[in-house]
């Protein structure tokens, strides 16, 4: 995603219009802090005030500020990221959201810091655009399904998290399915299915892919065999950390040690 023009919040005189019926070619995300009439779906829709609208780049843009006066900030986007970038986040072009109040005060807090870094020459400032206007969907992510019903409860949320936590806090441990079940409380089935949906991860994998991040690093000192970066993340078997190593990197944990 590439952020390609930014508005603070702005004034808009009351009768002002803008039409863009071909759409722009961007992305554009519009925070209204006041009722707008906008066209969507060939209808125009007046909004309620501090609505939040994202328009795709054929998206056809029509708003009137026939109301009153209108304050607004935007960000314009582009990229072919994008579109999987919403979806993840669940946000959707032509469609009105209407963030909470405390949700919109964040999402005003981060324009200022997006604002700042794309019109400030400083190092890093492209990145820092991107990742505070990422901020924005996850922010408004959050909000839009703050109201759902969670899909598990406190009780096992606090629980895989803090297995969690301890794994990653001892990587090298012998993390057995049957440990893991045992801390849940749970069968090996549900442990897993539940894991996988918290998580995004088996935790076996997870436990694998940790380990193997923890050996790159290792390896990249140089001050160790591969041998003591095997025992180093958990494996008796260093063949078996070799073929778990190339399985996740494609190439074993020499090839990798000789390219960093």
């Amino acid at each position: 995603m590439i952020i390609t023009n930014v508005r603070k919040k702005c004034p808009v005189e009351k009768g002002f219009c803008f039409s863009c019926l071909k759409g722009c070619g961007e992305y554009n995300l519009i925070h209204f802090f006041d009722p707008v009439t906008v066209l969507l779906d060939e209808e125009n829709v007046t909004t309620k005030g501090d609505a939040i609208l994202i328009y795709g780049p054929t998206s056809r843009e029509q708003i009137s500020c026939d109301r009153g006066d209108v304050h607004f900030e935007k960000i314009t986007f582009q990229g072919e990221d994008v579109p999987a970038l919403l979806e993840s986040y669940g946000l959707h072009t032509e469609k009105i959201y209407y963030p909470s109040e405390r949700c919109s005060e964040l999402l005003h807090m981060i324009f200022d810091k997006i604002d700042d870094e794309f019109f400030t020459p400083r190092k890093f400032s492209g990145n820092a655009v991107k990742i505070y206007s990422e901020q924005i969907f996850i922010q408004l992510c959050r909000d839009v399904n703050a109201g759902l019903a969670p899909e598990f409860d406190e009780k096992i949320v606090t629980t895989f998290c803090d297995i969690r936590k301890n794994i990653y806090a001892h990587p090298k441990d012998d993390w057995s399915v049957d440990k893991l079940s045992a801390a849940a409380g749970l069968n090996k089935a549900r442990f897993f299915e539940l894991y996988k949906k918290l998580f995004g991860i088996s935790p076996i994998q997870d436990i694998i892919s940790l380990r193997v991040r923890i050996a790159k690093t290792l390896l990249g000192t140089h001050r160790y065999t591969v041998a003591e970066v095997a025992e180093m993340t958990g494996y008796q078997n260093v063949f078996h950390f070799i073929r778990q190593f190339k399985k996740h990197t494609n190439i074993t944990p020499k090839q990798y040690e000789k390219q960093n």
